[in-house]
C-alpha cells in the first residue's frame, strides 16, 4: 500500500502526528519518530527494535539506514518494490513506538 494512502489511515491514530525530520515529512507518535519515506533512497524508513531491524535485513527486505555514517540501530529501510506491505511496516513501527511510551506519574 503506498505510504499516502496508509498515511491518510494511521494520522487518525490517536497521538499520531505529521512532523518533519531531515526536512521531510514523517509520522510521529506522542512526539517520537516513527516512520517517514526517505526520497534520497527511494524507501520507507521505519522505527523498531534492534532485533527487527536485524530480521529484516537478514531476510532481504530491509537495509541499514546510516546516512550520517553512524548506524541507526532502531531505524531500517524498506525499499519501494515492498510498498505493497508498507501498511504492514507502518503500523509494526507504530506498536513499536507506542510499547515504548511510559505516561508521565
Amino acid at each position: 500500500m503506498p505510504y499516502n494512502v496508509v498515511l491518510s489511515k494511521v494520522i487518525k491514530e490517536p497521538g499520531v502526528k505529521e512532523s518533519t525530520m531531515m526536512k521531510s515529512p514523517c509520522l510521529r507518535y506522542r512526539g517520537d519518530f516513527m516512520a517517514m519515506m526517505f526520497e534520497k533512497e527511494d524507501a520507507l524508513i521505519i522505527k523498531v527494535s534492534p532485533q527487527r531491524v536485524n530480521e529484516l535485513i537478514d531476510a532481504g527486505i530491509g537495509m541499514e539506514f546510516n546516512f550520517t555514517k553512524k548506524k541507526f540501530k532502531e531505524w531500517v529501510l524498506i525499499p519501494q518494490e515492498f510498498e505493497e506491505k508498507y501498511d504492514i511496516f507502518i503500523y509494526e513501527a507504530f506498536e513499536y513506538v507506542k510499547s515504548k511510551y511510559k505516561p508521565k506519574k
